[in-house]
């Protein structure tokens, strides 16, 4: 897990219970609560098996305080009353129980220890008779605590505010930035040494200082033509050098998410390397318009602007921009959405909703899968992401339809073998544009 400077710490933090403190005020004085329970979920054991799955804490409550490695953990917040975090430490020789939050979390909220995840329930107390229950199903089986579990005017309530981060939350982005990028450039590395693509992922690893059960996703490492698989998911051992390497892989700081993705070739790939570098170009220039008040749907429609632009100028396809535009030929490179919001989970919560009450905004017909469609605000934490790529089934129905003769087919089956390309950056929306935390870590 990244580190985070203990000052940072002591001084981020109690503003940000506050600011989560008032969103669950509201949100259970709107729904008709009195208290709400939120559980960390539980140990799963594998199908005829007596190990466990990597565990993942629910986000709900590491917005309170970062109990990541805790299961049957917990946290009961009545408004007006102090917050009372149960953490579960099994008292076992087979495994170390992890350390209890200290400060700044044990300065604010009342930590309690229980030994296992079904002793919970008598540390957490008397609840009120209207209490919630956010968490996992297999989490409130196990504690028994009586409630409402997941009622969703509640989830949608707290859900559309995450949107909106704090200065600490934004601090340990910042970190899980840092930490990824340490990460991209000995990946960069170890591909230009020749390493094979699970060479590349322990590079990554070593560099970010994070194991595999810790990373907030399994990381895409495509070599040639695996990166026209967008979520590629093998580490090939063999080191046979392909001419690119796309690399998406992000870190985590005390529950936060980075999502960063970069593309590089080898001396020599002049032609893979100029699209390489159009593409990052053009992606600057997206990434320039996010600003508050935008649409995002808008930003998306940008990107494929700029990707036409791309392709026709890079002479892949034979038309204008505003033609490829029009007729959709871009969406056979740029299958995916533009990005997504980002925070305690890589695609973070809320990005379809208008308003508390759960309102689904509605896509654009062009785009009916966005992950984001809400305008922009200071303190949205989102990434850009534009790619093109060369994927078999995409290009062969391109082929069958009426715009193929506006394809070169010379010059795509030329850059076919490197698979593709995405450029991936995470931007905090201010007041007056954004931030962009990956360029500034990359450029420390």
């Amino acid at each position: 897990m990244a580190a985070m400077d203990k000052q940072v710490l002591a001084a981020t933090y109690p503003p940000h219970l506050d600011t989560v403190r008032a969103r669950y005020d509201d949100a259970l004085a709107a729904c008709g609560y009195d208290a709400v329970v939120i559980g960390a979920g539980i140990d799963t054991l594998r199908f005829m098996d007596d190990q466990h799955t990597p565990f993942r804490a629910n986000p709900q409550l590491t917005q309170w305080l970062p109990l990541t490695a805790h299961p049957g953990s917990c946290l009961v917040y009545r408004p007006g009353e102090r917050p009372v975090a149960i953490v579960v430490r099994p008292d076992s020789y087979w495994e170390e129980p992890p350390a209890a939050p200290g400060p700044p979390w044990a300065d604010a909220i009342d930590i309690r220890i229980a030994p296992s995840p079904d002793s919970a329930a008598e540390a957490v107390g008397k609840l009120p008779s209207r209490t919630a229950l956010l968490g996992p199903e297999e989490h409130w089986d196990c504690v028994q605590l009586a409630g409402d579990r997941n009622p969703e005017a509640l989830v949608n309530h707290v859900h559309y505010h995450r949107a909106w981060k704090t200065d600490y939350e934004t601090a340990c982005l910042t970190a899980a930035t840092a930490a990824a990028v340490e990460g991209h450039r000995a990946a960069a590395e170890a591909f230009q040494s020749g390493d094979s693509e699970f060479e590349i992922l322990l590079a990554f690893q070593r560099a970010s200082g994070q194991a595999a059960a810790a990373l907030p996703y399994p990381p895409i490492v495509g070599a040639g033509r695996h990166a026209a698989v967008l979520h590629y998911q093998h580490y090939r051992e063999e080191r046979n050098p392909a001419g690119s390497l796309l690399i998406d892989a992000g870190c985590s700081t005390l529950g936060y998410a980075s999502d960063i993705t970069r593309t590089h070739a080898l001396p020599g790939q002049a032609a893979f390397a100029e699209l390489r570098d159009a593409l990052d170009d053009r992606q600057q220039a997206i990434c320039a318009r996010v600003q508050p008040g935008v649409p995002f749907a808008e930003l998306h429609h940008a990107a494929h602007e700029e990707i036409a632009g791309v392709l026709c100028r890079l002479g892949l396809l034979r038309c204008t921009p505003e033609s490829a535009v029009e007729r959709q030929l871009t969406h056979s490179f740029f299958p995916h959405g533009l990005g997504h919001l980002l925070g305690l989970q890589v695609h973070d919560v809320g990005g379809w909703q208008a308003d508390a009450a759960g309102t689904q905004l509605d896509a654009p017909a062009a785009y009916p899968r966005l992950r984001l469609l809400r305008t922009l605000d200071p303190g949205f934490t989102l990434t850009i992401e534009p790619g093109i790529y060369f994927i078999d089934s995409l290009l062969a129905e391109l082929r069958q339809g009426q715009a193929s003769a506006d394809v070169n087919w010379d010059r795509v089956a030329e850059l076919s073998v490197f698979g593709g390309i995405r450029i991936e950056d995470n931007l905090l929306v201010t007041d007056s544009g954004s931030e962009n935390l990956t360029r500034k870590a990359f450029n420390r």
